[in-house]
């Protein structure tokens, strides 16, 4: 075997070694950008859901004013809290 043939052995060898490296990088990158972008997306969903509570803390905050109104409200004011209920419990 002369030198050439020996130089493009080593150098198909080591492009061979080369290629599976790559294949190997490019896996993992991938892999690890499915999870960031599954963590990133369970932050969202987290962030919606704390959004959703936060809300219904309001309402359940509305609906105890409306109520401790309601118990202490006279003819006149019951309409107008009605109507606030309504509003409320849409």
């Amino acid at each position: 075997m002369g030198i050439k043939e020996k130089l493009e052995q080593q150098l198909d060898a080591k492009l061979e070694k080369w290629k599976s490296e790559i294949d190997e990088v490019e896996a993992e990158a991938r892999a690890r950008e499915a999870r960031a972008e599954a963590e990133k997306a369970d932050a969202e969903v987290q962030k919606e859901l704390w959004s959703k509570v936060d809300s219904l803390k309001k309402r359940v905050d509305q609906g105890e004013k409306r109520l401790a109104e309601l118990k202490d409200a006279g003819e006149d004011r019951l309409r107008s809290l009605k109507e606030e209920i309504d509003r409320l419990v849409a």
